[in-house]
């Protein structure tokens, strides 16, 4: 039988639960509570290192304990938060952000502003569905990974998805369980459906679907044409092969590629900063919370502060949109990004916004040495994902002295870590700034500004013609 016990949450944990430590004999983890507020909590599971707790009820609740508008908050999980106000979820996001930075050695930078999210719902214009079992193993479901054991949770009310979406991924699910499209075992081969990810415009409103699969059967012919004459905004639906066992959705190629295979339609949507149109593609990374990407870019560059002189270098540069904003105000502007397709668009898009931008498909790691080669002291820019530099990227940064470097990162625990690095080899790292990419969620945005001592003037760099075509 459960018990229940009243406890107070003393901090908050990197997935956006709370742990309680006074009076337990293992630290306890709440998940629905509040830092500094006394609740009743239902003991779920107690192990020899940890307890796991559910939040119940309070007496005395906390000035920033929300109502919960959904009703699969609890299993899905995919919005820890959502039961605290803003205030209490930049309080949060600064803790965290804080206790990182203590961790790596680095108590005596501070925090900077904190910038929040224009829209705390409907603001997400991706989702990432799975397909699985229903418990009898009779029915197909297709939802979110669960939090608790990856089952899927149904969440075709997403309060945080863009309305399109939401009418996309439910008449997807529909359509898959209708046709008898099953989930895919990779262990055994049978089955088909993996997941999917669902991409829309915040500019346009037009739709692009990447479903990923264990096999291409043409009844996923048939199951794009129905997505695409249900929804009008699916401009094109599009199939990626993932055999792998383990929970990645893409499977890359030796060179780094991720393959895709047209059902119907073209191949890319279009987004826009500040009037520059860029082309978003299948696979391709490009912020989930688009209204967050230009104040970040911005303050990005303007902390950067580039010139007719100065090259600009985006490491990580996914479809190229910062890459682009950084052209407009310097001599060269230079992305490195693995994804030859995300590559390709950004080209496009330079071309098409006639911008002096060169776009380098390969690893960062290998390719930063020819970069520092050619260029001395450039501006540099990197956002990596969410496991942060590798360790060769970090070297090879040190080594080339960057007049200033500014860390993008969602993961506060890895970017301390690097900038401990950078901050041992005598740079200057100034205090991060947050922008709440992702509201109700544990995650948010860092900007940090690395300066380092640069002894040589800097040169002018090499620019790159444009080519036509």
């Amino acid at each position: 039988m459960a018990k229940h016990v009243v406890v107070t949450p003393e901090r908050w944990l990197p997935k956006g639960e709370t742990e309680v430590t006074a009076g337990q004999h293992v630290p306890m983890v709440v998940w629905g509570g509040i830092v500094g507020e006394e609740a009743r909590v239902k003991v779920v599971h107690k192990g020899q290192n940890q307890a796991r707790a559910i939040f119940e009820e309070t007496d005395t609740p906390s000035p920033h304990r929300m109502q919960i508008p959904c009703d699969r908050y609890d299993p899905c999980g995919g919005c820890p938060m959502l039961h605290t106000d803003p205030e209490m979820q930049e309080m949060a996001h600064r803790s965290r952000v804080r206790e990182a930075l203590d961790r790596a050695g680095l108590d005596d930078v501070g925090l900077g502003a904190f910038t929040r999210s224009p829209r705390m719902f409907d603001f997400r214009h991706v989702v990432k569905l799975g397909w699985g079992w229903s418990f009898d193993g009779k029915r197909s479901k297709v939802g979110a990974w669960g939090r608790r054991d990856r089952r899927i949770v149904p969440i075709p009310k997403c309060n945080v998805a863009a309305p399109v979406l939401r009418r996309v991924m439910t008449s997807l699910a529909h359509h898959s369980i209708e046709m008898g499209l099953v989930p895919y075992d990779p262990i055994s081969d049978e089955g088909v459906m993996r997941g999917a990810v669902i991409r829309a415009s915040s500019k346009t409103g037009e739709v692009l679907v990447t479903l990923v699969a264990g096999r291409i059967p043409k009844k996923l012919d048939e199951l794009a044409e129905r997505i695409a004459q249900d929804n009008g905004e699916v401009v094109g639906v599009w199939v990626h092969v993932n055999m792998d066992e383990g929970n990645g959705l893409f499977h890359a190629d030796e060179d780094g590629s991720i393959g895709m295979k047209a059902l119907t339609g073209r191949d890319w949507i279009e987004e826009e900063l500040d009037g520059i149109g860029i082309r978003v593609g299948p696979g391709d990374f490009y912020q989930t919370n688009p209204a967050m990407a230009l104040p970040l870019y911005e303050r990005t560059l303007n902390q950067l502060a580039p010139g007719p002189e100065d090259a600009v270098v985006d490491l990580y540069s996914g479809v190229g949109g910062l890459t682009l904003l950084a052209a407009r105000r310097c001599g060269l502007a230079i992305g490195v990004e693995a994804v030859e397709g995300a590559v390709r668009r950004a080209r496009e898009s330079a071309r098409r916004n006639r911008l002096n931008a060169e776009f380098i498909a390969g690893d960062v790691q290998e390719e930063l040495p020819a970069i520092a080669k050619r260029l001395s002291h450039p501006l540099v820019i990197v956002d990596p994902a969410r496991r942060g530099l590798h360790p060769d990227v970090r070297e090879g940064l040190v080594e080339m002295r960057p007049r200033k470097l500014a860390y993008i990162s969602c993961n506060a625990s890895s970017m301390a870590r690097d900038l401990a690095v950078f901050r041992e080899a005598g740079a200057i790292v100034h205090d991060p700034e947050l922008f709440d990419m992702f509201p109700h969620t544990a995650h948010v945005e860092c900007l940090t500004i690395v300066e380092f001592e640069v002894e040589e003037a800097r040169r002018a760099p090499r620019r790159k013609l444009l080519r036509k075509g």
